[in-house]
């Protein structure tokens, strides 16, 4: 008798054994009651249909059945296979609307987002320069020296002039003819919170830094104070009412004799507040030049000056090197009320 290779319950593959691993039905050939009472024709198992894998180990090894019917076929059990998943979305037929979104639209935002951020980058380095870094940096730390607070940069105007920190209390006032102004420094009488002392220059000639020195209109004379004036207070009596338009000074000791640098020898002064009787101050900013350097204040009433030291530099380095503020000139500009 020829051995079926598959199983005559169920269809099912046989293995080597003497049941089906499937249904368990003894397997005609290897079994003696598995014998079939007439030949019947094989049924192949269903198209598309694929068999479940044998499973190890087998029942070759299994002891034989003792006579009797065989047991019942359990019913087959049929594996419904997944169509397979094409690799690649089939195109969209004819007419079809297209699929959502573009495959090159997040090229597109991250390019724009990098050009904003190049642009911006480019307009703050641009913008950030200048003759003067520290100025920015002085506007923003310096400090008022009675207690008024942190000093606000001055603002421009619709003329271009820059505008008060703080207004005052007195009214507008008319600014004075142009063949009116000159300079009110000369009469002016300054006091000054300290004063260094008198020394000698290389010629051993004395050299004197009292505060006059500040209105002779001399640059190679100076007022001098010990140490980091920063937060110090300067006040300028006028004698009378004026009106004034312009202030300024020179903030360091400009003296140069041959090879010695004065200017650079002692501290500078980077920034201070001028303040007039009725309360209005107004910040200057200043650079390292030796010059006189001026600021419109315009027009504005007053009899004092007080000029605030808001910021001064470290002291001069090398063998000229000073621990000293100093300030050449003052200049006040206006009329007589």
């Amino acid at each position: 008798m020829t051995t079926p290779t598959d199983c005559t319950s169920c269809g099912h593959v046989l293995g080597v054994g003497r049941f089906c691993t499937n249904c368990g039905q003894p397997v005609p050939g290897r079994h003696p009651e598995a014998a079939p009472a007439t030949s019947a024709p094989v049924v192949p198992p269903p198209t598309g249909q694929l068999p479940p894998a044998a499973r190890y180990p087998l029942y070759a090894d299994a002891p034989a059945s003792p006579p009797g019917p065989p047991p019942a076929a359990p019913p087959a059990v049929t594996t419904q296979l997944a169509p397979p998943v094409p690799a690649f979305a089939p195109p969209s037929a004819p007419g079809s609307p297209a699929r959502a979104g573009t495959p090159w639209l997040p090229w597109l935002l991250g390019i724009v987002v990098l050009a904003l951020v190049a642009g911006i980058g480019t307009f703050l380095l641009v913008s950030g320069g200048g003759d003067d870094p520290d100025a920015s940096d002085r506007s923003a730390r310096g400090q008022g020296t009675d207690g008024a607070g942190p000093v606000t940069p001055p603002s421009a105007g619709a003329s271009g002039e820059p505008l008060p920190d703080s207004t005052g209390t007195g009214g507008p006032v008319e600014p004075p003819a142009t063949a009116d102004l000159r300079d009110l420094t000369s009469t002016a009488k300054a006091e000054v919170p300290a004063t260094a002392p008198a020394s000698r220059d290389r010629q051993n000639h004395p050299v004197t830094y009292v505060a006059g020195n500040m209105l002779d209109g001399r640059p190679r004379t100076a007022w001098r104070m010990p140490g980091d004036g920063t937060g110090a207070t300067l006040v300028f009596d006028l004698g009378r009412d004026v009106v004034l338009t312009e202030v300024g000074l020179v903030n360091g000791y400009a003296k140069v004799d041959g090879t010695d640098n004065w200017y650079r020898g002692n501290r500078r002064i980077l920034a201070v507040q001028w303040e007039f009787d009725d309360g209005t101050r107004i910040t200057q900013d200043l650079r390292d030049r030796q010059g006189v350097q001026l600021q419109p204040v315009g027009p504005v009433a007053t009899r004092r000056v007080m000029l605030h030291l808001v910021e001064v530099s470290a002291p001069g380095k090398g063998p000229n090197g000073r621990d000293f503020t100093a300030i050449s000139d003052v200049r006040l500009r206006g009329a007589p009320a």
